[in-house]
């Protein structure tokens, strides 16, 4: 238990190694070699080897072998071989030079009895003598290469192995003998096999290969042992015969030897009288050998005591009293050899008690036994044995001779004519009937099935110990996962439901019949009983010889009497009438009742009857009579054979159907994966008329308007490309992978480098290594759409990228490349025509004026007017009011147009001494606006200038002052951004808000709501912030107030100084 514990510990633990799985697998052979099985079982014949003995050193009884076989194909699995080395014809030839040695190798060790007895014993000898063929034949196409042939090479094979099969089984039964030269005619399926092997490959081919060889070897092995055993039969019942008309029988007279002395032992021990006869019968092998026997107690005064007779009648033979006188006299044990047709041995022996014990023994069964102890004690293997036949003939029809075999319509029969002292002559006869051509194809069969499902089993454990059955090791093929596997799997499905229903009740049926059939018997043989009761005196035993079965009385619903006394006494029968019976018979209802009961583990039909006087006949028919009236057995193998070609058939069947059905659908998945692949010339047939036939004239019209599409497309394509050729933009789109799927001739003059379609762009354009990382950041992230600007060398390239629908992680996208030098040197031009016009509307303004005062001073100068003083200082004062204008207009456009300078680096600047300088200018103002800041103590230095910064806040304050009325509340805030490294600062009042239509335009140059000013205060903000690298932003609502937002960098003291024109 221990070993085998430590094996299934291995076994599960794991995919093993070759050499580990091999050990395994020996551990396993090594343990069906010794262990003591079949022991106690109905197998145990099987494992004697006095019947059989494997020649050779081993000496491996049959039970044993067929053991160590179905292991060897599990050791055969694991171990590591070569690769095939040998041409396909060398199958043939290992099966030439080992076939014939092997089964003449395996028939030494054969004797009669092995194959005689009971059905057991010749299947454990076949499952041996088959799986040592199968491993032969697997190794011989295992070692096979290529033979070049197909999947038809196999059933060519497997057809010829079949009639071969046929063939020797025909042979076999004919002559009881097949020729040693007919093994040799197995090389050639086994070559036909070898050839077309390699049709399969992978773990296919070996399943393949080991089914063929189990298959082979069955074939090439149940003809032969069944010829074996008929031979064997034949031999048995000619050795039965020529001991019948022996004069002498050494075997039975040494049974009845150690009868007396079993009995003396038994009566010795105070053992019943009973128990004395049946325990001496059973232990002294007499039911072995089916011999005849009646048994006796005789009382010291004369009386006869207890008996047993099996087979035997109750006559006693002529010499039986003078011999039992003599006994007496003589004492001790003594035989006596008769030579008479009734009595070949009388055994007399002694007891205690002056009493003695009498074994009569004829020769043959005077009257068949129909007591249950024979069936009891010889066990139901022996039900198979061949029934012996005796016949009475005249005594000058006797000739000399020995047992002659004859053949017959029913197979084959021994005889022998014998003749004892006394009575007639006999003819003794054992039939030997072999079965129809059906029953012996069905039992042929369902050994092959028995054999592959045995043999193979073993196999695919071996290599499940290696690992290889798991589901990711197995290649399966297209077949198991496809549609048409499915629908022949499903049809196969029902089918085989089909036919187990079938069996089921078909068995189910056979048994009732059986179980009805025994009824019938009963039922006739109690009628028969209580016709004759009154006329034989109510005489148990005559009345069962009259009817030919046991019978038993009940009076009060208590045993009183039996046929056989004897077994009475043993309490191998029901003591009292069961009560239901016995109720119903009482109340009339019926005149018969029926029930099953079971002796030693034997099933019988009791039928029950109720007697005029009152007391119940009983009749015990075994269920086997009913079984042998109906052939129940050989029924049972013809269903399962019929079920087993049901199955075969429904296989077929569903592989046909599952053809027929699938057949459409793949010719439709063809013509999908060709015009997938650009053929949109096909159609499919349309003239069929069930569904398939409008599926297939749906998918031409498809094809047909995919066909127009496609044209369709093509001549767009050729407009779209004639455009694209000619445009002035250049134009590439790329797939989900990011390769070119279009470019036209001015993308790649951008690019300055050749874009071929179907590969990346090209790393080494002119836009340089920013556009790639611009590209791989775009198409990683996650915007429909993004544009960027290049330089290269005195040409601004402007890039647009757009997406085109996601795939996975990666989408692909169209990119437009526009030259747009030209453009925004046009747009330069055009932005300082607009500045010059600006800057003379705003200085003509002021000029007229100038000019005015200047033409009324000389006026009065040339009037020589009295206040000419007054007149000069006042259009003075006009003038340098307007000249002070003037300056103001330059330096707005002069702030507008270099918002700082260049000499002036950016720094780090504390933002809460700016507002708080800023505060002093506007904290008193008197124009009814009340300013505050909020700045929090502690906030990190930012990346500006202080006196721009300065200029930012006043410009800012002083829009929010004017824009505000009386009690306008204007607040300076700041606090550190949501994004690390930034600072919020913001300007808010709770003013008229800027209207809606307005918000957009408030940082363009020159735009103001007011009539004064130059319009470019909030445009100057913007400029000088975002040459910070910062940013600012406008949020306003109408009568509720403005906020500008201006986010500013943090100041890293270890940060080099960046310039303005770096920023």
């Amino acid at each position: 238990m221990l070993v085998a514990f430590s094996w299934v510990l291995l076994a599960v633990g794991g995919p093993l190694t070759a050499w580990e799985a091999v050990t395994a697998a020996g551990a396993v052979l090594v343990a069906a070699a010794v262990l003591p099985i079949g022991s106690g079982t109905p197998l145990e014949p099987a494992f004697s080897e006095f019947l059989y003995q494997l020649p050779g050193p081993l000496g491996l009884s049959a039970g044993r072998l067929a053991l160590i076989v179905p292991v060897s194909f599990l050791l055969s699995s694991v171990i590591p071989f070569r690769r095939a080395f040998a041409p396909f014809w060398f199958a043939g030839l290992i099966v030439l030079g080992t076939f014939t040695s092997v089964l003449l190798w395996l028939g030494e060790g054969l004797t009669p009895a092995l194959l005689s007895g009971g059905r057991a014993e010749w299947m454990t000898y076949q499952v041996a003598v088959s799986g040592i063929l199968s491993l032969v034949a697997g190794f011989a196409l295992s070692s096979t290469r290529d033979g070049g042939g197909g999947r038809g090479w196999v059933l060519l094979g497997l057809g010829t192995a079949l009639t071969l099969m046929g063939v020797a089984g025909a042979w076999g039964a004919l002559t009881l003998s097949i020729p040693v030269f007919f093994s040799i005619l197995w090389a050639i399926p086994a070559t036909m096999i070898a050839r077309g092997l390699h049709a399969w490959i992978g773990w296919q081919r070996f399943g393949v290969i080991w089914g063929c060889a189990v298959v082979l070897g069955s074939f090439a092995a149940i003809p032969v042992v069944w010829g074996q055993s008929i031979e064997a039969r034949l031999q048995e019942a000619e050795g039965r015969l020529s001991r019948l008309g022996a004069l002498e029988d050494i075997e039975v007279e040494g049974r009845l030897l150690d009868l007396a002395r079993i009995a003396d032992s038994l009566d010795n021990s105070g053992a019943e009288d009973v128990t004395v006869l049946y325990e001496s019968w059973r232990l002294s092998g007499l039911a072995d050998l089916d011999q005849p026997l009646r048994l006796q107690i005789e009382e010291r005064n004369g009386a006869p005591g207890e008996g047993l007779r099996v087979g035997a009648s109750d006559t006693e033979p002529q010499p039986y009293q003078a011999l039992l006188a003599q006994g007496r006299r003589a004492g001790g044990v003594r035989l006596v050899h008769l030579n008479r047709h009734d009595a070949r041995y009388i055994l007399t022996a002694a007891l205690t008690e002056g009493r003695m014990i009498v074994a009569v023994a004829p020769p043959f069964p005077i009257e068949p036994g129909r007591s249950v102890l024979g069936p009891l004690l010889r066990g139901s293997g022996d039900t198979e044995r061949d029934a012996l036949s005796v016949m009475t003939l005249p005594r000058d029809q006797v000739e000399e001779g020995g047992v002659v075999r004859l053949r017959n319509e029913d197979g084959w029969r021994t005889e022998a004519r014998m003749q004892f002292s006394t009575g007639p002559a006999y003819l003794a006869r054992y039939s030997v009937e072999l079965p129809q051509i059906l029953l012996a194809v069905a039992r042929a069969s369902l050994l092959t099935v028995l054999n592959l499902l045995l043999f193979l089993s073993f196999w695919f454990a071996g290599r499940a110990l290696l690992g290889e059955t798991a589901r990711e090791k197995i290649e399966i093929s297209r077949l198991v996962i496809s549609f048409r596997a499915r629908v022949t799997l499903a049809l196969f499905g029902f089918f085989t439901l089909a036919n187990a229903l079938f069996g089921t009740v078909a068995f189910r049926t056979l048994e009732e019949a059986s179980r009805r059939s025994a009824q019938v018997i009963a039922e006739r043989v109690v009628e028969d009983a209580a016709v004759w009761y009154q006329a034989l005196g109510g005489q148990m035993e005559r009345l069962a010889s009259q009817v030919g079965a046991d019978l038993l009385e009940y009076r009060g619903g208590q045993l009183r009497d039996g046929s056989l006394g004897e077994v009475v006494e043993l309490g191998l029968y029901e003591g009292w009438t069961p009560y239901d019976v016995l109720q119903s018979l009482d109340s009339n209802e019926t005149t018969r009742e029926f029930r099953e009961s079971t002796v030693g583990g034997w099933e019988y039909v009791m039928a029950y009857r109720r007697l005029p006087d009152d007391d119940v006949l009983a009749v015990q028919i075994p269920l086997q009579a009913g079984s042998s009236a109906l052939g129940t057995t050989d029924l049972l193998e013809l269903l399962a054979f019929v079920v087993l070609v049901g199955a075969v058939l429904s296989l077929v069947l569903a592989m046909v159907a599952g053809r027929a059905l699938t057949r459409p659908i793949l010719a439709l998945q063809v013509a999908s994966e060709s015009v997938g692949s650009g053929d949109l010339s096909l159609r499919l047939p349309a003239h069929r008329s069930d569904e398939f036939g409008a599926v297939f004239r749906a998918f031409n019209r498809m094809v047909g308007r995919v066909r127009r599409a496609r044209r369709q497309l093509l001549r767009t394509s050729r407009r779209t490309q004639l455009i694209m050729d000619e445009s002035a933009v250049g134009m590439v789109a790329l797939d989900s992978t990011s390769r070119v799927t279009l470019v036209n001739p001015r993308a790649e003059e951008l690019l300055g480098v050749r874009v071929l379609v179907g590969k990346t762009l090209p790393e080494d354009s002119v836009l340089g290594d920013p556009f790639a990382v611009w590209l791989d950041d775009y198409l990683e992230g996650g915007a429909d759409e993004a544009n960027s600007d290049f330089q290269v060398l005195d040409r601004r390239v402007r890039v647009r990228a757009r997406s085109l629908g996601r795939f996975g992680s990666r989408r692909g996208v169209v990119i437009a490349l526009d030259d747009v030098t030209d453009e925004l040197r046009a747009e330069r031009v055009l932005a300082w025509g607009e500045m010059a016009r600006q800057v003379a509307h705003e200085v003509k303004n002021p000029l007229t004026p100038i000019k005015l005062s200047i033409q009324h001073v000389r006026r009065a100068w040339e009037d020589e007017s009295p206040d000419f003083e007054e007149i000069l200082v006042r259009n003075a004062d006009a003038m340098l009011g307007e000249i002070d204008r003037l300056a103001e207009i330059a330096q707005s456009f002069s702030r507008f147009g270099a918002p700082s300078a260049p000499d002036m680096p950016l720094t780090g600047v504390v933002l809460q001494d700016v507002v708080e300088e800023v505060m002093v200018l506007y904290g008193g103002a008197s124009s009814g606006v009340i300013f505050s800041q909020e700045i929090p103590q502690g906030l990190p230095l930012i990346v500006a200038r202080s006196a721009e910064l300065k200029e930012v806040l006043g410009n800012l304050l002083e829009n929010a002052r004017v824009a505000g009325g009386e009690g306008t509340s204007v607040v300076i805030s700041a606090y550190r951004g949501v994004i690390p490294g930034t600072v919020i600062l913001q300007v808010s009042d709770n003013g008229s808000g800027i209207p809606e239509d307005v918000l957009p335009r408030i940082f363009e140059p020159q735009f103001s709501t007011r009539s004064k000013g130059a319009g470019l205060g909030l445009a100057i903000v913007q400029r000088v912030v975002r040459a910070w690298g910062g940013s600012i932003e406008v949020e306003s609502q109408v009568d509720h107030g403005t906020t500008v937002t201006v986010t500013l960098r943090l100041w890293d003291s270890a940060q080099s100084v960046v310039s303005e024109a770096e920023s």
